[in-house]
């Protein structure tokens, strides 16, 4: 074959390539905007929803998500190897869900969010969810998980630090 004959083949396959990625960039911009727009919808919505103190909020880590083009707010409770995944539904519900290390999503209770106007039926609303969590906690996994809070990861000397765990592919958690 020709040097001619392969520039020409050379310069096309450039020009397809060039193409190809500037669609596979626009279409990732464009779903990146559709999941920051989801999750600020849903992060409106968490707020007039919920009311949650501080240590709720530390102790449970809520993260913001994106699955199946739902927006979720996740919950990761470490000491207990398990996500409890808070989905919207229609008119003001919400249900949770449960995903223990290694296990399929089970759900647990759906519940009545608050009204933005009124912060005490917000916090109620709060107050619901981390209840669920906690008689889920209590109850499945009995005196052990109780222990397990309480107790540092290192409160006795001979015990080995433990390594960080991993939740598989829960998609990019943001931390708002």
């Amino acid at each position: 074959m020709d040097q001619g004959l392969i520039d020409v083949f050379e310069q096309a396959r450039k020009i397809v390539a060039d193409a190809d990625r500037k669609i596979a960039e626009e279409e990732e911009r464009r779903r990146e905007i559709e999941r920051e727009g989801l999750l600020l919808q849903l992060a409106t919505r968490i707020e007039d929803s919920f009311d949650f103190t501080s240590k709720e909020k530390l102790e449970l880590e809520p993260r913001l998500d994106v699955q199946d083009g739902i927006g979720v707010i996740e919950f990761v409770v470490r000491s207990l190897r398990a996500i409890f995944v808070l989905l919207p539904t229609e008119n003001n519900l919400w249900q949770l869900l449960v995903i223990e290390d290694g296990g399929k999503p089970q759900m647990l209770s759906e519940f009545q969010g608050g009204l933005k106007s009124e912060q005490a039926s917000r916090r109620l609303s709060a107050a619901r969810l981390v209840t669920a969590i906690g008689n889920w906690a209590q109850s499945s996994k009995g005196p052990q998980a109780l222990s397990n809070l309480k107790r540092s990861p290192r409160s006795h000397e001979n015990d080995e630090p433990k390594s960080a765990l991993t939740y598989g592919t829960m998609g990019k958690f943001l931390g708002y």
